[in-house]
């Protein structure tokens, strides 16, 4: 790996544990810790005694980290990858969302940690996250690719499969954030029905478990269609498997919620598998995109005797170690 690209991965990481520490700072209340901002109580340093406090400015401070982190990616992404306009540019622009995600911080405290307000820090993480992801992906295939490459069928529902997860997430966020996460005491029943009558008290509960039952099914579908169709290609298998299967511990875990009564450690363990998950699928679309870009297309007029030569090694690992054409 490149000094690039261990600092990719290293923010990559710290993201996903920001957003584990940000369900912490939720679920234990601590979300007005810091009633103020950047200060906490108008201190540096909060108050000892004060464990709230702590947790919010703990959060805060691994929050600043990956904003030098993201910083330190630009600037080598400039210095190193100046060929690859993809990866410097996309570097920049996480610089500017990693701000916005200073700023709907501070939007967040100054709104006392409305729905609507966390809903969107949540949405706007995740987002950094999916960024870091796919920079870290095309930091490891070549600058400049020519050609049009191998079918891309795959990765439309790779990326359709992501958008949905995404999309599950920020649902699931307004439900909790809301008085709508415990409307039903069972699980995975609702009142002992699947089809329970909806009114303004439970629909969105509702429906964000019946969303999750079909964005569950599409994200089985893509790894079946990856073990099948992919085995050429064994990081999207894997990377598509392991999806499905964390999703269903995903699921699981969303249940012990419930049953529960939302319990510290559930909550904190469902939004980080799924923002590992969302992490896993970007990088599964990504990966699928560039691999089969890099890819030569067997060429029926570049065979023996058409005097257009052989065609290229068409392997996954040929085209991402190839040098820059």
């Amino acid at each position: 790996m490149t000094r690039f690209q261990k600092l990719a991965a290293a923010t990559v990481v710290t993201t996903v544990l920001l957003v584990t520490i940000g369900v912490v700072v939720r679920a234990t209340g601590s979300g007005m810790g810091c009633p103020d901002w950047p200060l906490c109580h108008g201190q540096v340093i909060p108050p000892l005694e004060d464990y709230k406090a702590w947790l919010e400015w703990i959060h805060r401070t691994v929050a600043a980290v990956i904003g030098f982190e993201i910083i330190g990616l630009a600037i080598l992404a400039w210095r190193d990858y100046r060929d690859n306009r993809t990866v410097a540019w996309m570097s920049l622009v996480a610089v500017l969302l990693v701000g916005f995600q200073a700023w709907l911080g501070r939007e967040t405290v100054m709104l006392n940690n409305s729905g609507a307000s966390v809903t969107a820090h949540l949405a706007s993480a995740m987002a950094l996250l999916g960024l870091l992801v796919f920079i870290l992906v095309r930091s490891y295939y070549p600058a400049r690719i020519s050609g049009r490459g191998a079918s891309q069928r795959f990765t439309l529902l790779a990326t359709f499969t992501a958008a949905t997860v995404y999309a599950l997430l920020l649902f699931g966020s307004n439900v909790t954030a809301t008085s709508q996460w415990y409307v039903f005491p069972d699980w995975p029943l609702m009142n002992g029905s699947l089809f329970p009558p909806l009114n303004d008290a439970d629909t969105a509960h509702v429906l964000h478990r019946w969303v999750a039952i079909v964005v569950g099914l599409i994200v089985w579908a893509t790894a079946l269609v990856a073990w099948r169709t992919q085995r050429d290609r064994p990081l999207l298998v894997r990377l598509a498997v392991w999806s499905a299967v964390l999703f269903t511990i995903q699921a699981v875990v969303g249940g012990l919620q419930v049953l529960t009564g939302l319990a510290e450690w559930t909550q904190t363990l469902h939004l980080a598998l799924g923002a590992i998950i969302w992490a896993l699928m970007v990088g599964l679309a990504t990966v699928a995109y560039f691999d089969a870009r890099t890819r030569t297309v067997h060429n029926p007029a570049s065979a023996p005797g058409s005097g257009q030569g052989a065609p290229v090694d068409p392997t996954p690992g040929a085209a991402a170690g190839a040098s820059a054409t």
